[in-house]
Parts: structure tokens; sequence; C-alpha cells
């Protein structure tokens, strides 16, 4: 009988191109995911890998078995979640993937009221930009991705994962006191398209949200500091060296001498969404979270003056 284990260490050989990178997804050694890849060549009698330059790629008989393993390890997932007892008490462990204004905004008193209401439930954490989320549930490294795409930035769900809006999550200019704009009661992106940005990184989401402000308004953002810490962007601003764009979910008390101004024309927004596994929607601990989530949010415990959608 195929072990399920080796099955799954193939899968991850074959979603990330090396047996380094396939091991680290896993929590294990290259050694031992090696060592399970040979277990699983040695059950079905055939070669399931071949080396090419420094990546391996899978032969027709390792293409055919992870196609068809992805397909059974999500009936088996699916399978354990109806299993459950929907009267029993929720245990277990739900691995999240979320962004960091979440996990403080969202996940922290989520923490809390878990606590009290499911003990037995251990939730695990790693934050991850929007897309590496998705990726990390689609392959199965995780149950529940809470991600956010920005309304001039679209964020693909894979077919194999279900979607839900959570909240919506607007964006503010943060400038300092002294700045001219800084008593207007909202700016437009031509108004603050000549100052000095900080930003998180190239290749982030909101990096991308911040440069496609400015591109539909025919502009280019003046972009000088780096760094994925909205804490730091505050302090920035705070020394009157940048202003920045900053979300209101899990943002802290700004300082007396840095003012959040709303921009229009257009509104800047983040749609904060749920994803998971289609094999896992019974899952009672996804479920459970899901609707926790959900009631944060319906009580207004998401951050500051964060919006419902609609």
């Amino acid at each position: 009988m195929i072990d399920l284990e080796n099955l799954r260490a193939l899968i991850a050989v074959r979603d990330h191109g090396t047996v380094v990178a396939a091991s680290e997804s896993l929590g294990f050694t290259p050694s031992a995911v090696s060592q399970q890849v040979k277990r699983l060549e040695g059950q079905i009698n055939a070669k399931l890998l071949e080396r090419v330059g420094r990546s391996v790629l899978l032969t027709e008989h390792g293409r055919l078995l992870a196609e068809k393993g992805v397909a059974l390890l999500a009936d088996l997932e699916e399978l354990e979640s109806l299993a459950q007892l929907p009267d029993a008490p929720i245990h277990g462990t739900l691995r999240i993937a979320s962004f960091s204004t979440a996990n403080r905004g969202l996940i922290a008193p989520l923490l809390g009221r878990l606590s009290r209401i499911a003990p037995h439930l251990a939730l695990t954490l790693i934050e991850l930009d929007p897309w590496d989320s998705l990726a990390l549930v689609e392959r199965g490294g995780a149950e529940l991705a809470l991600v956010h795409n920005w309304s001039t930035v679209a964020l693909d769900v894979p077919a194999s994962l279900t979607a839900t809006a959570l909240c919506v999550d607007r964006v503010d200019v943060l400038l300092h006191a002294e700045h001219p704009l800084a008593s207007q009661d909202a700016v437009r992106p031509a108004d603050i398209a000549e100052e000095t940005w900080v930003s998180t990184p190239v290749g982030t989401i909101c990096h991308e949200g911040l440069t496609q402000l400015f591109a539909g308004a025919g502009h280019r953002a003046k972009i000088a500091y780096y760094d994925g810490d909205f804490s730091t962007h505050v302090a920035f601003v705070e020394q009157q060296a940048a202003v920045a764009l900053v979300p209101r979910l899990g943002r802290d008390l700004l300082p007396p001498t840095v003012v959040a101004v709303p921009i229009v024309d257009p509104v800047p927004y983040r749609q904060v969404e749920l994803a998971w596994r289609r094999s896992t929607t019974a899952n009672p601990g996804l479920q459970l979270v899901r609707r926790e989530l959900e009631a944060l949010v319906a009580r207004g415990g998401a951050g500051q003056d964060v919006p419902r959608e609609g």
C-alpha cells in the first residue's frame, strides 16, 4: 500500500522543483524527503524523479502518480472533515497563513476568544504576503488563508480554493501634522503625487497598491524608502522624512504629530478575504474560525474604522 506521507513528499517536489524547497515546505530535511520519494519508488517499482541540472523533474510515472495523489489526498481530507461528529468538542490543529495587520487586528483577538470557547483547538500562524498564503493553502501547507487584494491590484484565487469576503479595509495617507494638506478632509492622488514615500518592499501587494494608485492618475510614486513594517512608516512620517499609505486594519494609535487623511477619486481600499481548500469546507475548526472572524468584524473589532463591505 502506498504511504501517504511519501506521496505528499512527491507532490511537494513537483510543486517546488527541488528537494530542498520541498523539504522547507514540509518542515523536513532534504535527506528525509529524498528517502520518502525513494521508498515510494520502491513501493510502486518505478522511477519517479530525474535530475536536470540543479532541479529535478518528475518522470511520466511520477507526474501521473502526483496528479492522482492530489485528488486522492483531497478526497481523504474531505472524508476526515465529514467524519467529525457535529456535537463533539472541536479539537486538532488549524494552520493559518495571514498578513501582519490582520494578525494584529483580527488574529490576536480571535486567539483570546478561542481560548475560552474552543480550548482544544490549536492554531498555528505564519505571516506571508497574500499570493504566498494562497499558494501555501493550495498545496496543503495550511488550512486557511487570510488575504487581501487592493482595489487596484487583482488577487487570483486558485480554482481548488473557496474564497469569501470578510471586510473592506480603507487605506489613508499619513502626513505630518505640519504638512500643508494635513488639515484637509480628503486628498486626491494628484495632490500627493510629488511627495517622497516610504513603501513596503518591491514585490509585495501593498507596494503594488501604492504604485498602481498613482499610475491610474498618470503619475509615478517617488519611493525613497522600503520597509515591511507599517510602524516604521509611521516613524518616518513623524520625522517628516516621507509620507505613507497605511491601511486602517490593525493600525496602532498614531502619534500626535501624524495625521491620517482619506484619499478620494479613487478611494483606495483592501478587500480582506478568507480562502480554504474546497475539500476542507466541512472542517469544524475552520468553520468555527470563520464564524468568529465574521462576528469580530460585525462587532467592529477588526481595527480602526474598517467598514463592512456593502
